[in-house]
């Protein structure tokens, strides 16, 4: 039997920085997965394409893997992608984690993601104020998009889901996300 020792966020926020990044779960520590080069190609262009979108609309920020923190949850997490809509993104410059949960989250899974850790995560965000997450999975070329108090919706390629409620006018199309990734010939 293992006997896991549970943390408080200030005994984790003064440990040292690991690399990949580790997150406190429920007072646990817990190193996030490897991403991969699909991991990658898909966050950069998830957010190059949020960017413009976020420019023309003249509000909100989008960022990735800044560091959050629930203190009434014992959570410390790096969400892979978030947007935040004014007035709720933060001053720059600040090494303290965001104490307000992300607007719309996105999750890009890597071939280290464990099924039940990524429900708990999903779980989490739900009850901690997130409007719209994505969980993105570039093996099945699929969205499954979560909304509170909503059941998922899944999205297989070719799709295009949209950002509701907190970009409602942003669609994406799976078809032209998928197609950045290498085939395999």
């Amino acid at each position: 039997m293992v006997t896991r020792t549970r943390v408080s966020i200030d005994e984790f926020l003064a440990m040292p920085e690991t690399e990949p990044p580790s997150e406190l779960i429920d007072g646990e520590v817990v190193q996030k997965a490897i991403p991969n080069d699909d991991h990658g190609e898909i966050t950069s262009w998830l957010i190059t394409e949020l960017s413009i979108y976020l420019r023309q609309l003249g509000r909100g920020r989008i960022k990735n893997e800044v560091r959050h923190a629930s203190r009434s949850e014992d959570w410390v997490y790096l969400p892979d992608i978030e947007v935040r809509m004014a007035p709720r993104v933060s001053g720059r410059g600040s090494s303290a984690p965001v104490e307000t949960a992300p607007d719309f989250a996105i999750e890009v899974l890597s071939p280290g993601d464990r099924p039940g850790k990524l429900l708990e995560r999903v779980s989490f965000f739900m009850r901690t104020g997130v409007s719209l997450l994505w969980v993105v999975d570039p093996v099945d070329e699929q969205v499954t998009v979560y909304r509170p108090g909503e059941s998922p919706l899944t999205f297989r390629n070719p799709a295009t889901i949209l950002a509701e409620p907190v970009l409602p006018e942003f669609e994406l199309d799976l078809a032209a996300l998928f197609a950045i990734l290498p085939t395999d010939e």
